[in-house]
């Protein structure tokens, strides 16, 4: 039997993995089922793909949806659908699974709910016997749903280890590890709210293996699928032995709960090369409660210190618009994300996705959202259209200002000195930009983002009367934009300092007025940067 899988990824490149289609390509193998993967990207034309796809004669077609390639896989079923009517089609993935109510069982003939790699080798069999598909998860008709039984991981063939994955093993390239599936927690804005609240693991001798071909394949990038990594302590330790045994070169890319932190687990992070990322998502107590999450602020803060006490790199992500958010809430919660000083803000306006708790909160909250993919918020109550806006200003701001320019080291300590939030200062950026954008008639992809940094740094102290801290201030925003290319670029920058790297230690723990005092008299220093074989950072005179 001719059958084809058909993924559509974001993009070429680092985000095109299409693990979904992967999985039930092995299991479908496993089962001496031969299909046929055809992945795309968003920039490939539904129409034209469903042409390719129709030219090949397949009988049975299966689609993996997701949320961001929805619209793309409808356009794409559609045109099949024309081209050919002696075909099977079928579709599955994570919007199938949450929104199948959406979908039209008059062009697809059979929906996969749940984890397909069993149900789907169940469905293909059936068609191969001449028989209607049936059983839990595969559904025929909207009004009979059933989800697929979760299967036992230690069962499930390796896209990895079977070679599936193979032409997306390039050097270089990134990939998706899948380590769990599962989720002990029920957040209201995610889709595991819905879902079974157990964690199930794939076996350590698998991962073993599986890390041994990433290696020999020489990927550069890793982003572990684990909404929570360091839930389990000591396996997570036992993982991250594995990982630091290997002294691979490959960077690995975690999700954690700051909470379950500790200097134990921290020490065996900074062991690996490695970013963690963190769901903050809000610092106010009740949009937190409300979502189901538990949050302490002195705590959490507490356990990030473990993570900047030894350079491991981290992300926090934060959304606008839950349930009871405010523009004044997410500003504050800006702040204090700010104030953590992590290398990156990932901000996101709340998706009221379909299978989530709070979009069956939606009405109880007066919340109104897009009826379609993403599905992302229009105004509540708490958070009109003009404060949604704003916010969506002060996101843009974070993404250029404050991650593209990896201002994290030195945000807050500009906060303090000029005594402005460090929300503030961003939305002042944001209008400065504008102003700069209009006389100069570039565009902001186009700018050099430090030496924008620079320029508004000085603009916003004249402003502001402060001219006094220039000198400091723009010497400690160079040392650490010079610290951020090096890492990024591995080549030394030329550091242009009026003071020397000792006082500017000091100045991370005095006020503007105090450093003045104790130095008086600034100390010309030209440096570039360097690193021993220990890739301890090392300031060289250049002058």
């Amino acid at each position: 039997m001719n059958i084809s899988l058909v993924s559509c990824c974001l993009e070429e490149g680092n985000l095109s993995y299409p693990l979904g289609a992967l999985c039930i390509q092995s299991a479908l193998d496993a089962a001496e089922m031969r299909a046929e993967h055809l992945p795309f990207t968003l920039s490939d034309d539904p129409s034209q793909a469903a042409a390719k796809v129709a030219r090949m004669s397949p009988q049975v077609v299966g689609l993996s949806v997701y949320l961001w390639n929805r619209t793309w896989m409808d356009r794409f079923t559609e045109t099949l659908r024309t081209q050919t009517n002696d075909l099977v089609i079928f579709a599955g993935g994570p919007e199938a699974t949450a929104n199948p109510l959406s979908f039209d069982l008059s062009i697809l003939d059979f929906l996969i709910l749940g984890e397909g790699e069993e149900v789907v080798v169940d469905a293909i069999s059936a068609i191969q016997q001449g028989k209607q598909p049936k059983g839990k998860g595969i559904v025929t008709t909207l009004n009979e749903l059933s989800w697929a039984p979760s299967p036992e991981l230690s069962g499930l063939p390796s896209p990895l280890l079977d070679h599936q994955a193979d032409c997306f093993l390039k050097q270089g390239a990134s990939v998706l590890w899948e380590m769990t599936r599962g989720c002990p927690f029920h957040c209201s804005f995610c889709f595991e709210s819905r879902g079974q609240r157990s964690v199930r693991h794939f076996p350590l001798p698998q991962l073993e293996a599986e890390l041994a071909l990433l290696i020999a394949k020489q990927v550069g990038e890793v982003y572990i699928l684990d909404p929570t990594f360091n839930m389990d302590k000591q396996r997570t330790l036992t993982i991250l032995s594995m990982l630091a045994e290997k002294q691979s070169d490959i960077h690995f890319v975690f999700e954690i709960r700051a909470e379950l932190l500790d200097n134990e687990l921290a020490e065996a992070f900074a062991r690996i090369n490695c970013a963690l990322q963190i769901g903050l998502q809000s610092s106010e107590q009740e949009v937190l409660k409300i979502a189901n999450r538990r949050f302490d602020s002195k705590l959490f803060a507490k356990k990030i210190s473990y993570l900047n006490a030894r350079g491991i790199p981290f992300g926090l992500d934060l959304i606008i618009g839950l349930p009871k958010d405010t523009l004044s809430a997410f500003m504050k919660s800006v702040d204090y994300a700010v104030s953590l000083k992590p290398s990156n803000l990932d901000v996101f306006p709340l998706s009221l996705l379909p299978g989530t708790l709070v979009a069956e909160q939606a009405k109880e909250f007066s919340i109104t959202h897009l009826s379609e993919a993403p599905y992302t918020i229009i105004e509540s109550p708490t958070f009109p259209k003009r404060d949604l806006q704003q916010a969506l200003v002060l996101k843009e701001s974070l993404d250029l200002f404050f991650t593209k320019g990896q201002a994290g080291m030195w945000l807050q300590k500009l906060s303090e000195v000029v005594s402005l939030r460090p929300s503030a200062i961003l939305l002042s950026f944001s209008s400065f930009l504008d102003a700069y954008l209009k006389k100069s008639g570039e565009q902001a992809d186009d700018l050099d983002i430090y030496l924008l940094q620079e320029t508004f740094v000085r603009s916003l102290l004249r402003k502001l009367g402060l001219r006094r801290f220039e000198a400091v201030l723009l010497s400690f925003i160079e040392l650490h934009q010079g610290i951020a290319f090096f890492h990024e670029y591995g080549e030394s920058p030329v550091l242009h300092l009026s003071y020397s790297l000792d006082a500017l230690s000091d100045f991370v723990h005095l006020t503007g007025d105090a450093f003045l005092k104790r130095y008086p008299k600034m100390r010309q220093e030209v440096l570039g940067i360097t690193s021993d074989d220990e890739e301890r950072l090392l300031f060289v005179p250049l002058q």
